[in-house]
């Protein structure tokens, strides 16, 4: 007797396994998540040719999406955002439990009705359970239960014994939580939340291209203004070998060789000055892209491919009426807030149901078995059976699946709150959310409509701009050739024909400006209609 002996431990193993194999793997999965991982730099080496990067604008943006680090934050919310809705499910995931334990008594007894001088009983006990909630608000347990008991007291009926317990209970919400539309709320709201987080993460990435395609145009412009100034340089230093000829022959006064001398001093300042601009330029198209980040490509030359005097082939812009009706309909902002409303309709019943009464039924059934080896009793206090009748743990089952002991029973539980102040008060702020997300959805629809009729105005008068500078930089051309032709003539000054080049190289900046103010305007109209990702074949993936 003193031996402690295991019986239940083989049954109790089976069952273990038998009930948890299902739910072993959902156990097991999260501790084997794999680690955070930092997306690698990818897709340069596509671009590498003679040593150089070359990119156009697409090739550009499709680089930004893979790489740059703001995105990449971005997104991030949308996974958390499935990690709520993995949250949400948490009130309708299953528990299965499983207990085993054993005590060992020894004790000197005063009594001769303890059946022992000294009683020695050994105490094993065991039991697995699973308990879960069901969609539509009913809660279920199931348990068994097997107690084994051995003892040297000479009044025990069955030595060793089996004792075996099997409980059912099902319990059913009646007027609060009642329904699976309330059950599920918080993880429709869940999801609802995850797509409001998509779009809002859709708008906020699109916002970083528009901003990416910006300064894909700045580095443009700022590679370019270095050949304007270079221009506007060599003009002046032709022009001073043409005066210091002129100046040896002594068809021109001395002092006049000073002013083409400054303005070489000028224009070679301001070369310097768009040479500085366009390496400060590069460094941020490189951050962009993640070049900065890879050796290989931290000091390739650059070549952007793109020409902003290549204007979009625009199409006939639609009446800004009907752009605004395909905005509406397209811009993931709008969505967003259409479905945070939807969210806080249901936070309304939710509140509403909180308020309810509480009637809960519960229902319980179960069966009991007995079983062991069944001992003579010979006592002062009566007498037992006459012969050993022996028996185990099969005997107890055998009782406990005949059902021939059973117990049943029901409860019902109500509750009526005389105040409800907290519920009451979650009801008006949950009201005034579904006021506020609709406000903030009609705020929402003035904004893109703002945004459209800007961009809109911003297009048309762009290509104005560029028309008109065209012009003015082509007056510009035919206005220093006739002051050359003049001053050869002697007819006008070298201050006049400086100031002629001059206003040149300005006309050539201006149109230069006006031809990225249009690709800017352009792709900020894409955005305004959300057609910039179509039109360039992109998709951003979460």
């Amino acid at each position: 007797m003193r031996r402690l002996r295991f019986s239940c431990l083989p049954l109790l193993a089976a069952l273990l396994a038998a009930s948890a194999a299902p739910a072993w793997a959902q156990f097991v999965r999260p501790f084997h998540q794999p680690s955070p991982r930092i997306e690698p730099i990818r897709g340069l080496q596509g671009y590498v040719r003679d040593g150089k990067l070359h990119l156009r604008l697409r090739d550009y943006l499709e680089l930004v999406l893979a790489n740059d680090t703001n995105i990449h934050l971005a997104q991030l919310s949308v996974p958390a955002a499935e990690a709520g809705v993995v949250a949400a499910r948490a009130p309708f995931d299953p528990a299965f439990t499983a207990a085993f334990g054993g005590t060992r008594t020894v004790a000197p007894q005063y009594s001769q009705i303890s059946g022992a001088q000294t009683l020695d009983s050994l105490a094993q006990n065991g039991s697995v359970g699973f308990q879960a909630s069901l969609p539509s608000g009913q809660s279920f347990q199931v348990g068994f239960s097997s107690n084994r008991s051995s003892t040297n007291s000479a009044f025990a009926y069955f030595n060793p014994s089996y004792a075996t317990g099997l409980s059912f209970s099902l319990g059913m919400p009646l007027l609060q939580n009642r329904g699976f539309l309330l059950q599920n709320a918080p993880i429709q709201q869940a999801r609802i939340a995850l797509l409001v987080t998509t779009d809002q993460t859709d708008a906020q990435v699109a916002n970083l291209l528009v901003s990416a395609a910006d300064q894909y145009w700045s580095t443009v412009q700022a590679r370019d203004s270095i050949t304007v100034r270079q221009q506007a340089l060599d003009l002046a230093q032709k022009q001073y070998q043409r005066d210091e000829h002129a100046l040896q022959l002594g068809a021109l006064p001395k002092e006049d060789i000073y002013q083409d001398q400054t303005q070489i001093a000028t224009d070679q300042v301001q070369v310097l000055q768009a040479q500085a601009s366009y390496q400060q330029q590069l460094d941020q198209f490189r951050r962009l892209i993640g070049a900065d980040l890879e050796a290989a490509t931290r000091d390739l030359d650059i070549v952007l491919e793109d020409d902003p005097a290549a204007l979009p082939a625009a199409p006939n812009l639609p009446p800004v009426n009907e752009a605004i009706a395909a905005a509406l309909r397209r811009r993931p902002e709008l969505r967003a807030a259409e479905r945070q409303t939807a969210e806080d309709d249901l936070g309304v019943r939710m509140a509403h149901n909180a308020l309810l009464p509480q009637l809960n039924l519960t229902g319980s059934y179960g069966a009991a078995g007995l079983g062991g080896n069944q001992v003579p009793v010979s006592s002062s206090l009566g007498s037992g059976p006459t012969a050993f009748v022996p028996g185990g743990f099969g005997d107890s089952i055998r009782q406990l699946f005949g059902f021939g002991y059973p117990y049943y029973g029901f409860s019902l539980q109500f509750t009526l709150p005389v105040r409800n102040s907290a519920n009451t008060a979650h009801l008006t702020n949950s009201l005034l959310a579904v006021k506020r997300d609709r406000y903030n959805e009609r705020q929402q629809r003035q904004q893109i409509i703002q945004d459209v009729r800007l961009a809109d105005t911003q297009v048309r008068m762009a290509a104005e701009e560029v028309k008109s500078a065209t012009l003015a930089r082509d007056l510009a051309e035919k206005n220093v050739a006739a002051e050359q032709q003049k001053y050869q003539l002697g007819t006008t000054t070298i201050f006049e024909l400086l100031q002629a080049q001059v206003q040149l190289s300005q006309t050539q900046e201006t149109l230069l400006d006006a031809n990225v103010s249009y690709q800017e305007a352009w792709i900020a109209y894409q955005r305004a209609d959300w057609t910039l990702l179509s039109s360039l074949h992109l998709v951003i993936t979460h």
